[in-house]
């Protein structure tokens, strides 16, 4: 009979293999989520009479699991956006039209837009989905089967593609036999999109295909590969520091698809002119790793950001500014005329300025205005006291962090825009 391995959410299969590994779901998932699962193919009596094979029982409930709404920031940087979901639900209705086109006479099928499509799908909470066997000698066993789907029979008729929908014996295995035509990332989007399907599990067991010998363990890692992940370039190692340690506390979820420059050691190219350098460099040579350069909000940054601009760096490269905050348009600063309210976007604000400023032991923040940028017609600053906000923030343990002002204010914005720029990075070739 062999051994099958399923990727599925709530139990509704999206994705299953059988006598080998099938596609490789690892980046789904970190190190945190192996765990394990009891599972209807184990013979548990088998185990209870042979409690010195304990180990391989142990082998065979070994799945990754991990909650849906957790799975969607990894989707995201993974390109696998709503958008295209949508796009790859159009191509299987372009595919249907033309092949109905080809019966004689033709057919005009009435298709699901994507929007009626993703509302059939979300219809119902996933947990109150049935997944009990209906035998096949129950009497109308097809309706008794679909549940509270039979009722929707006219919109499941408009769905695009063919699929063998009589192989079902339940609301979830009729929900997956029928509906789930799309990739399993596109369909975990989609099912994302109901609320109430925010905590149920997705898991990819592969414990049996392991003990019975299919795969190896080795085959099956957590984690983000090393063609999806994004290099981060940052104007000096303070910048790399910070943005890493944030990421690791505060987005936890997604860290691992992000690697840094010598973030613990010298750091190479200080400066906006040497970080343009090196992008200029790995232009040149056609470097297929995916590569985000980040500079400061400052007038520096800014000049910086614009010459890379005019480079049009490929697919897979990538540049941004710390964003602009609404918290820096009237912030203190100090110049020849003494100190006054300045918009600091786009002229002084450094990462130092995304960290919490409230030190008493300082006063009021405040930025000093040092040179003119004749290239962005702006005046450049730099947050006084800068290496004392840095200290403050690397003192904090990960829960001060994580309780403190930091994780949806400044720096929380910051984090969620450097991630939002680096779903935008189209992955390695």
């Amino acid at each position: 009979m062999g051994t099958e391995i399923n990727l599925t959410v709530g139990g509704i299969s999206l994705s299953f293999s059988k006598n080998h590994m099938g596609i490789d779901f690892g980046h789904l998932f970190q190190e945190g989520d192996r765990t394990r699962r009891k599972m209807e193919e184990i013979n548990y009596d088998y185990y209870e009479e042979n409690p010195d094979e304990i180990a391989d029982l142990e082998a065979s409930e070994m799945v990754f699991a991990r909650r849906l709404d957790r799975i969607v920031p990894r989707l995201e940087l993974l390109n696998h956006s709503l958008d295209a979901a949508r796009a790859e639900y159009e191509v299987i209705v372009a595919e249907t039209i033309e092949m109905a086109s080809y019966s004689e006479p033709p057919e005009d099928p009435s298709l699901l837009s994507f929007e009626e499509f993703c509302a059939l799908a979300c219809r119902y909470p996933i947990s109150v989905l049935k997944d009990d066997y209906i035998e096949y000698e129950t009497p109308d066993r097809d309706k008794v089967a679909q549940g509270r789907f039979a009722e929707d029979a006219d919109e499941f008729a408009r769905l695009p593609g063919y699929r063998y929908n009589d192989i079902y014996y339940s609301e979830k295995s009729y929900l997956s036999a029928s509906l789930c035509i799309l990739s399993a990332e596109s369909m975990l989007r989609v099912f994302a999109l109901n609320p109430d399907n925010a905590d149920i599990e997705v898991v990819w067991e592969f414990g049996p295909l392991v003990n019975n010998g299919w795969a190896n363990l080795n085959d099956f890692q957590p984690g983000a590969r090393r063609v999806q992940k994004v290099l981060v370039a940052t104007e000096g190692a303070s910048d790399a520091r910070i943005i890493k340690r944030a990421l690791e506390v505060l987005r936890p979820d997604v860290a691992d698809f992000f690697n840094f420059i010598d973030v613990d050691e010298r750091h190479h190219f200080w400066g906006t002119g040497n970080l343009v350098k090196f992008a200029e460099g790995l232009f040149r040579i056609d470097i297929q790793n995916r590569v985000l350069f980040v500079f400061d909000n400052d007038a520096e940054g800014v000049d910086a950001y614009r010459k890379l601009a005019a480079l049009n760096l490929p697919e897979n490269m990538r540049s941004m500014l710390l964003p602009d905050l609404d918290a820096f348009g009237s912030f203190p600063a100090r110049g020849p005329e003494g100190v006054s309210l300045a918009d600091i976007n786009g002229r002084a604000a450094a990462i130092e300025c995304y960290l919490d400023l409230d030190l008493p032991a300082y006063g009021p923040a405040q930025v000093l205005w040092s040179n003119y940028k004749k290239e962005v017609d702006a005046w450049h600053g730099a947050l006084e006291f800068k290496e004392s906000y840095q200290r403050h923030f690397y003192d904090q343990d990960d829960d001060a962090l994580r309780n403190g002002p930091y994780q949806s204010t400044k720096l929380g914005k910051l984090l969620d825009r450097l991630i939002m720029e680096a779903s935008l990075v189209s992955p390695a070739v």
